[in-house]
């Protein structure tokens, strides 16, 4: 069978959690199921290897056996990727498709399919030559793109089809809002149809894949815990931003039920507030470490307290990114992923166009 590539044109648009779920599903079927992750941009040690810093779950989750070094051949780090910049400079022969081929020969010996995961977009790293394109052009692989849903979703669909040309495989549309099912049904699936455009599926967006646990939102804002970390495990789907008075606060913060308040570590009158109503953690900006009374409270309740370097805006953005992310390792998700797929997914239409 070809390589299936898993591609997407942003970040945290599902390419991992569409790998492990849709290779749970082929595995009990019986398929001897490999996977790839050519270019490790965050890596973690594994064993003597290092891997992208999901990847050690899917190795976990998927069984994978083969060496974590053909897992993950690559490391592109910020610094790697400048010190490869120099070496194409320095020298046109330097060939990095080479190392990702040795990887995906070792890894399909005895694999019915191989899931390749590409990185953080379509065009990362084409300077060097192994961007998704070159990928598939490289072991004549079929695309399948992760499309997290934007109104324009469409217009980029089109684009993508073009740019991977008889390499391009299909579609899958994530995380789409439940309001917006009613055009998915009535405009987007016919205009694709039409087409002849492939949809694999449509995933809509789900309270539990789309939460993060206190934990997880702590080490990725690169945070640190201040007290009530037995419920660190808990899961967070949402958050409010407090920059007003007291009175005003409370009412904001009633509106919902079982959020991340985002404030000033220097706001005593908004953190309490918060821990006046149903709140599960509190994200305090700016390096400002909370009052003695604040943090007592906060404790009492039960409820986390992060102090983070960054301010209110860019910790806003950052929580936009990562809410939404597989967190593999969470087996809530996992199973909730799995029965997403089962439902929505032709998994099998996916296998064919690997043949």
């Amino acid at each position: 069978m070809k390589p299936l590539v898993f591609a997407s044109n942003r970040s945290f648009s599902g390419k991992s959690s569409m790998c492990v779920g849709i290779g749970k599903i082929l595995k009990e079927k019986g398929y001897k199921v490999g996977y790839l992750k050519p270019i490790c941009m965050i890596p973690e040690k594994v064993g003597s290897c290092y891997v992208d810093e999901d990847v050690r779950y899917i190795i976990d989750i998927l069984d994978i056996k083969d060496d974590a070094k053909n897992v993950c051949p690559l490391i592109f780090t910020e610094q790697s990727y400048d010190k490869a910049l120099k070496e194409k400079i320095n020298s046109s022969s330097v060939n990095y498709i080479d190392g990702i081929s040795r990887a995906l020969e070792n890894i399909k010996k005895d694999k019915d399919i191989v899931f390749v995961e590409s990185a953080r977009n379509l065009t990362y790293a084409s300077f060097a030559g192994i961007s998704a394109k070159d990928i598939c052009l490289a072991f004549d692989a079929r695309v399948i793109l992760i499309m997290k849903y934007e109104n324009d979703v469409i217009d980029k669909i089109i684009l993508f089809k073009d740019y991977f040309g008889a390499n391009f495989g299909g579609i899958i549309i994530n995380m789409v809002p439940a309001e917006d099912k009613e055009r998915i049904e009535s405009l987007i699936i016919p205009f694709l149809k039409k087409t002849g455009i492939t949809l694999f599926g449509v995933l809509y967006s789900d309270k539990i894949l789309s939460s993060i646990s206190i934990n997880d939102m702590s080490r990725y804002l690169d945070g640190e815990i201040l007290c009530a970390e037995s419920k660190a495990g808990d899961l967070v789907d949402s958050f409010m931003v407090g920059a007003m008075g007291h009175e005003m606060a409370l009412r904001f913060f009633r509106s919902k039920p079982d959020k991340v308040v985002i404030t000033g570590g220097d706001r005593a009158d908004i953190q309490l507030a918060a821990l006046e109503t149903n709140t599960k953690c509190l994200v305090l900006t700016g390096n400002f470490y909370p009052s003695t009374i604040v943090l007592s409270r906060a404790d009492e309740l039960g409820v986390p307290m992060i102090l983070v370097k960054h301010d209110t805006l860019t910790t806003v953005s950052k929580l936009n990114e990562v809410l939404g992310r597989s967190n593999l390792h969470e087996i809530k998700k996992l199973d909730k992923l799995i029965e997403l797929i089962r439902k929505s997914i032709d998994v099998d239409g996916i296998i064919s166009i690997a043949k």
